[in-house]
């Protein structure tokens, strides 16, 4: 490496696995979760971690390493044509649950892709030649077996047609079932979200009623069946397994307003295919995400915790990001530059402020692969010319990255606290740690009045509504919004919190999800800003 410099642009990989085809094939290291995934005995299927954990890495490999897996996008599925449909939105204003219908919709696109895949069906002659391969193991006195045969019938003949012609031709058996009866009885009104938003309570309830009666009428009772069917006669070949994908559910690819309810939706589909030992159905979801779609809204019934033996939640030790980092340095320079191994220390400095470079650095990061990488790539945007990262470099380099993780931070937790960028402006050019009580009532209105130039009173955001309710509200208890907004703003990783004298400080940044109790957080109990944002935020050392 006599000769080595780095040059302009050299990076070691993009911070999104999707944009990051350089690096990823060769610099993956697998910490045993693949493992979890492809053992289909195994209940892991809902990969669940924060931005940039390697959710999107690992389904990457797990396609690179078998040949027979549906990688599925809800961009791809036209499911915001549902969100669209103006009667659909009727009876969800009403407070009518389709969530039977939901349920109904991805099960039916589930067994239509696995069929589809595993025949080869894409035209008329493929599906004819499909119902002659299985007409001797469908046909038999066996009812299981009739209806089986009745849903190929029945849909057979739509499977090569596309996911979003199949989803309007059921969604449009919904909307035929719950207007039937309804223009009748309520003319005038509108079958729209507005029309729902202009029902007497009396007709509310008699719609939600009618919607309840449509919404059951409208099953394909053969596709119930279908799960038996393909466990014990289709998908039963040991050596053959099969696995769906389904990634970017965090991303903008339906309205809100039943987005989440699909995913709900598909988390309860998920688990009712576990039936099929030789298929798996796997999920890719950030923690805000799932947090949002299981604390949307009280269902009747409804369990979390029947659904946590299906999480897998991503967490990285630091000799596992050492790892990650020195295969992608490698990668960068060992092909052009030396046969031997390069360590981190090859081109890193040993200290930075007397603390070990790599756990200074991965101290400003949420042990994450997305942050390390980030962290490097702003050191090497310094270092054309160059043919080592100096400590003066890193110590750059700091202010950018810090700045562009609040940002991250802000857009990740986006769907929750939409004014992050503005409400973490509470903590500017504090100390680094500091006793609850230095946040007085005083100090809380100068920091709310510095901001409230860029906040909404009418905000959903839980942080401003809490802020607002403050000073605007009579006889508002300032010890409950304090403790309120230390909570959300450990939940999201920004600050830690030592709770008593004798505890250590507590994190939330494994890629966890974590909330403190209103009474963990007493006076005495210690802040703590977390060294990604020191620079972002002006943080006195």
């Amino acid at each position: 490496m006599s000769h080595f410099v780095f040059r302009k642009h050299d990076n070691v990989g993009s911070a999104a696995a999707e944009h990051d085809s350089q690096f990823l094939a060769d610099c993956f290291i697998d910490t045993g979760d693949l493992n979890f995934l492809l053992d289909r005995e195994n209940p892991k299927r809902i990969i669940v971690g924060r931005t940039g954990a390697g959710k999107t890495a690992l389904l990457y490999h797990l396609t690179a390493s078998n040949s027979r897996v549906i990688q599925l996008s809800p961009h791809n599925l036209s499911l915001n044509f549902i969100a669209s449909n103006k009667v659909i939105a009727f009876f969800e204003e009403a407070g009518v649950n389709l969530a039977p219908f939901y349920t109904l919709l991805w099960k039916h696109l589930l067994v239509v892709e696995l069929i589809k895949e595993k025949y080869q069906i894409r035209d008329l002659t493929s599906y004819n030649n499909f119902l002659r391969s299985i007409s001797n193991i469908v046909r038999k006195k066996d009812r299981n077996k009739e209806l089986a045969w009745d849903y190929f019938e029945a849909w057979g003949n739509k499977f090569w047609l596309t996911t979003e012609e199949r989803i309007q031709e059921l969604t449009s058996r919904v909307e035929n079932s719950l207007s039937a009866g309804v223009n009748g009885k309520f003319s005038g009104i509108s079958l729209n979200a507005e029309g729902a938003r202009n029902l007497s309570i009396e007709q509310r309830t008699e719609v939600k009623e009618h919607g309840l009666d449509a919404v059951s009428k409208v099953q394909i009772r053969e596709l119930e069946n279908m799960l038996t069917v393909l466990d014990e006669n289709i998908f039963d070949d040991t050596k053959n397994p099969y696995y769906v994908t389904i990634d970017m559910l965090d991303e903008n690819w339906a309205d809100e307003r039943i987005k989440f309810k699909l995913i709900r939706s598909l988390i309860d589909v998920v688990g009712q295919f576990k039936r099929l030992s030789n298929v798996k159905v796997i999920l890719a979801m950030r923690n805000d995400l799932l947090y949002k779609v299981l604390n949307l809204e009280t269902v009747a019934g409804f369990q979390e915790e029947k659904y946590k033996a299906l999480y897998l939640n991503l967490k990285w030790e630091r000799d596992e990001l050492e790892r990650i980092v020195e295969s992608r340095i490698n990668k960068l320079i060992k092909r052009h530059y030396t046969k031997g191994d390069i360590l981190f220390m090859d081109v890193f400095p040993h200290q930075v402020d007397g603390k070990n470079t790599l756990d200074y650095m991965l101290e400003r990061t949420f042990f994450r692969p997305r942050d390390i990488i980030v962290f490097i790539n702003e050191c090497l945007e310094l270092c054309a010319g160059r043919p080592q990262i100096s400590a003066a470099i890193i110590k750059e380099a700091e202010g950018n990255y810090s700045s562009e993780r609040l940002q991250s931070l802000a857009n990740e937790w986006k769907t929750i606290l939409p004014d992050l960028m503005h409400t973490s402006r509470l903590l500017f050019g504090l100390k680094e740690h500091f006793d609850v009580s230095a946040i007085t009532q005083e100090f809380l209105r100068e920091r709310f009045e510095e901001i409230a130039y860029s906040l909404n009173s009418d905000s959903a955001d839980p942080i401003t509504k809490s802020l607002y309710s403050l000073y605007e509200a009579k006889n508002a208890n300032f010890d409950s919004v304090r403790n309120f907004i230390l909570r959300e703003l450990y939940a999201i990783g920004l600050i830690g919190i030592k709770t008593g004298p004798t505890d250590p400080v507590s994190w939330t940044r494994e890629n966890t999800l974590s909330r403190l109790s209103a009474g963990q957080i007493r006076a005495s109990s210690s802040i703590h800003i977390h060294p990604m944002f020191y620079r972002a935020l002006g943080i006195r050392l």
